[in-house]
């Protein structure tokens, strides 16, 4: 499954080389309220997971945490089967996929939690097994190979060597944000982002306005001259309009096909992106 969203199906990947199809002729207009009496661009947030980050196997990850439900399993007396770890396991990200829809936050301790409810294993155990089981579950992306997505190296670099402040503001699932920063650092991201906003930190999801606040907060920067960027309608785009940003969905490796209402633009690619991203900040 993904960390909240690596696994959803109906991807979409530009397909005209790394660098993505050019933008339609005008396209930064879109953008421009940004730009009007509210003054330049002063920042931009970014979402993680298929905005920056990607998984090239993802199910490579999870097979890493079913095995570690068998194993915990094991260790508290139950010797169970590959295939209803994997029902456990879904089970349990059934309901942090519905806390993630009703806005809250949870993430590896309660699925570890709950997917041990579903295993009779020795209860004397239990608080042992809970600790192991959601440190094997956070960690798993660790094992496989995150890769950033094409260009967003270039789009961070570009920003700071404008001025222009830049965040990061992920929803965490099955790992929190002190494996999403090792993650960041393997891909050479993290150095270029000054703020870090974690789910599972900061104590609420998107699109609650709190965490895109935090962000913004750490930036110093006003909502009105700041632009988000991510791939969820109902989260991304929401959540940060809401607050008066205005916003980008990105569709570079997942092309939301969901009926909220959809961004003030919409990016191929990270060299889309900078096309819409230039004007607003004088350049």
């Amino acid at each position: 499954m993904p960390r909240l969203r690596h696994a959803l199906p109906g991807r979409l990947r530009a397909r005209a080389g790394p660098l993505g199809p050019a933008p339609p002729a005008g396209a930064a207009r879109v953008l421009s309220g940004v730009d009007g009496r509210d003054g330049p661009l002063r920042a931009v947030t970014f979402d993680c997971w298929g905005t920056l980050l990607f998984e090239r196997d993802p199910g490579h990850a999870q097979r890493v945490r079913v095995e570690a439900v068998v194993r915990a399993a094991r260790r508290g007396g139950v010797a169970l089967e590959a295939a209803a770890a994997a029902a456990a396991l879904e089970a349990a990200w059934r309901r942090h996929f519905d806390a993630w829809h009703a806005h809250r936050a949870t993430g590896s301790a309660e699925m570890a939690a709950w997917t041990l409810d579903a295993v009779p294993v020795d209860p004397a155990a239990r608080p042992a097994l809970d600790r192991e089981l959601a440190r094997a579950l956070a960690e798993a992306s660790l094992e496989t190979e995150v890769a950033p997505l094409d260009g967003a190296r270039a789009t961070l670099e570009w920003l700071a060597a404008g001025g222009v402040r830049r965040a990061l503001v992920c929803d965490t699932g099955y790992s929190p944000g002190r494996v999403v920063r090792e993650l960041l650092a393997r891909a050479g991201l993290l150095d270029l982002l000054e703020v870090l906003a974690f789910s599972d930190e900061v104590g609420v999801p998107k699109p609650e306005a709190r965490i895109f606040e935090h962000a913004l907060r750490g930036l110093s920067a006003r909502p009105q001259v700041s632009v988000h960027v991510g791939d969820l309608r109902r989260t991304d785009v929401a959540g940060a309009r809401r607050l008066g940003m205005r916003t980008v969905r990105i569709r570079d490796h997942y092309d939301d096909p969901s009926d909220h209402p959809d961004a003030d633009h919409v990016a191929d690619s990270h060299a889309h992106l900078l096309a819409l991203l230039a004007p607003l900040a004088g350049r």
